[in-house]
């Protein structure tokens, strides 16, 4: 038994050999890359081109209309924006634009009505819940550019326009949590 464990150490001894360090190369200095912004969309779902659709539209609403507590109704525009927000970059990569427009309208309609929310809240958002619905609005106009980035120059009008609502919204969100 000894002797196999010595042939086995002198072995992988063997194997080890020697190690050198890295030689230092001349350090290049880093191109900018865009930030990306570290908040993940929800998952969409069924898709508006779906036959079912409709029903979780209507369903969607109906949690609105039952839902009392402000806060939780935000929560749950939030969570239409951002649904709504992927499904038009899924619809753009199916190649179905006039659908993602539509949607990615919708979806930023969404987050204008969250904003129309805390207006009209006499209670301030806590911090971590506008940190939250900041990221959000930076990742929806992330997410909106790489829509145009994909879309033919004749679509990119309405994806534009979604952009400048949203960089509104988001500022008018940062506006109503700094006066409170």
């Amino acid at each position: 038994m000894i002797k196999k464990i010595v042939v086995f150490l002198s072995f992988f001894l063997f194997l080890a050999g020697s190690t050198f360090a890295q030689e230092l190369s001349p350090t290049s200095t880093p191109t900018p890359t865009p930030t990306f912004i570290k908040y993940d969309l929800a998952f969409p779902g069924m898709l508006p081109d779906h036959p079912l659709y409709k029903l979780k539209v209507l369903r969607d609403k109906v949690m609105l209309t039952f839902t009392r507590d402000p806060m939780k109704k935000a929560q749950y525009h939030l969570l239409l924006a951002d649904k709504r927000i992927h499904m038009a970059a899924i619809l753009a990569d199916k190649g179905k634009v006039e659908l993602a427009k539509e949607t990615a309208l919708k979806g930023e309609n969404e987050y204008t009505l969250l904003v129309f929310l805390f207006k009209d809240e006499v209670k301030k958002p806590d911090k971590k819940l506008f940190d939250k619905l900041e990221k959000a609005g930076l990742k929806h106009q992330e997410v909106l550019r790489s829509i145009v980035n994909k879309v033919d120059k004749k679509d990119e009008k309405t994806f534009v326009t979604v952009i400048e609502f949203s960089e509104r919204n988001l500022e008018e969100l940062r506006q109503i949590y700094k006066n409170y």
